[in-house]
């Protein structure tokens, strides 16, 4: 009899064991393949059913850390999941603290996952890592005490319209603006006596194509031929340069050696006896964050910097913020903080934390209004720039002496107005391919490589448009 209960108990519950090893399979397989959104659902079924194994608490954990979801308690379940002996847990419990500014605990995590872990490369990856960690740690304790006075969050590709920074510093411009190629990314910086042009330029290393900086001088009013900077190298992309009105102060970012993640700002000292730079500091927290950070600008005169970063950024989106800079540099004592407002001051989470004296940001917000009002009134007059030769620019359309020059001139703008919302798209379209799964790449390759040829196709035209437009006028002038 009791053999005939036991049969029938078997036969009841196989199919439920037998669907529950199937879905549990179908979840490992997804999770192995990092269709974490996909495995998740599948996962939080299984842990409900099972809510004391430690392994769904862990795959369930991770899913949700994969997905930035906020909602679970990822930290809850990966610690229980460390309980039960899922060494893997401590990595992720690692990651999490490192993503949260827990560094300490992120450090004690990754310690343990090496100490259990039998995979050589994982060991190294994670001492990498754990000494990442250590590094952020250490900046985070020499944050520098700076008082914020405003940010602007606006568009990555106009960002440097919150760059209000007078005429005391000399020009900055966009590479693509400048060198009129649509694509092409960073910026340029020309001293205020317009003797020193800094700007970008995509150079072969072994590594692959890097972005490198490089200098110009102004000799009778034209540029000579640019020289890469020396000294400086920091193994990545080097972009945003700005060299400061005394000649010597120099800040860059670079993803390179160095930095902590992204773009890292930068500072360096150039020394004019020898013509060579000092090697570069990365300029430590709240300017730099594990997101990209880049292009510091410091107004002496006006006793006002800017600085933008991504960091907490909708994509396309940029925060530029505007500081008073320290005459020497000022850090908080990180022992006597509260550890939560030490992550708020090392990220800048919270700018009236910053704020500790009224008068200094009272007078702050004076001079930033006082140099807003310059550039509107200097816009005023100025309602575009179109350089005709190393001596004659013009910075209005009545400038134009020849009416076919001038006609050519609207036609120019127009067309690169659509070639700017062209190489937008283009943009777009990259960062979608960048994503797309296998197949979704190969439907989208033709038409992304039609794209791309267009946009060169128009660059070319337009820079043979932009020569015509001047010869056109320089023969209208010699009559």
């Amino acid at each position: 009899m009791h053999k005939l209960i036991t049969i029938i108990l078997l036969c009841l519950l196989c199919p439920a064991i037998a669907g529950a090893q199937s879905s549990r399979e179908k979840a490992r397989k997804l999770f192995l393949e990092g269709k974490y959104a996909e495995a998740k659902p599948l996962f939080q079924s299984l842990l409900k059913k099972a809510p004391r194994d430690g392994s769904y608490n862990y795959w369930y954990a991770v899913c949700c850390y994969e997905t930035n979801d906020t909602t679970a308690n990822i930290e809850k379940m990966l610690q229980y999941a460390v309980t039960r002996k899922v060494n893997n847990a401590h990595r992720y419990l690692g990651d999490y603290y490192k993503r949260n500014y827990k560094y300490d605990e992120a450090i004690e995590s990754y310690e343990n996952f090496i100490d259990g872990c039998n995979d050589e490369e994982f060991i190294t990856m994670y001492e990498e890592r754990c000494e990442a960690v250590k590094r952020l740690q250490r900046m985070m304790k020499m944050t520098e005490r700076i008082c914020v006075v405003d940010s602007f969050i606006v568009d990555k590709a106009d960002f440097l319209v919150a760059y209000r920074t007078g005429r005391d510093i000399g020009t900055l411009a966009t590479a693509a603006t400048y060198f009129n190629t649509p694509g092409l990314q960073g910026t340029v910086s020309i001293t205020e006596r317009g003797s020193d042009l800094y700007y970008p330029q995509t150079v072969a290393t072994e590594e692959g194509n890097k972005t490198k900086l490089f200098h110009s001088k102004n000799v009778n009013q034209k540029w000579d031929e640019g020289q890469q900077l020396e000294g400086i190298e920091t193994g990545g992309n080097d972009n945003y340069p700005f060299m400061s009105v005394d000649g010597s102060t120099f800040y860059f970012a670079s993803d390179g050696e160095g930095s902590i993640g992204g773009y890292d700002i930068f500072v360096t000292r150039y020394n004019t006896e020898d013509g060579s730079f000092l090697k570069p500091e990365n300029v430590g927290m709240p300017f730099n964050s594990e997101a990209n950070d880049y292009l510091l600008v410091v107004n002496d005169i006006a006793n006002l910097g800017w600085f933008a970063t991504d960091r907490r950024m909708d994509e396309g989106k940029v925060c530029i913020y505007v500081f008073i800079p320290n005459a020497t540099k000022v850090t908080y004592n990180y022992e006597a903080e509260n550890a939560e407002k030490m992550i708020g001051l090392s990220q800048l989470t919270s700018i009236a934390a910053t704020q500790e004296d009224a008068e200094a940001v009272r007078k702050a917000h004076q001079q930033l209004l006082k140099l807003a009002y310059e550039q509107k009134e200097t816009q005023k007059r100025s309602d575009f720039l179109f350089i005709i030769d190393d001596l004659t620019e013009y910075t209005s359309l009545q400038q134009f002496k020849s009416d076919e020059a001038r006609k050519l001139y609207g036609e120019w703008k127009k067309r690169q107005q659509k070639q700017a919302e062209n190489s937008a798209t283009l943009e777009k379209r990259r960062e979608e391919y960048s994503k797309a799964n296998a197949g979704t790449k190969q439907s989208m390759k033709a038409s992304l490589l039609k794209l791309e040829q267009q946009v060169l196709d128009e660059a070319e035209a337009l820079a043979e448009m932009e020569i015509q437009i001047r010869n056109t006028e320089k023969r209208f002038i010699s009559k």
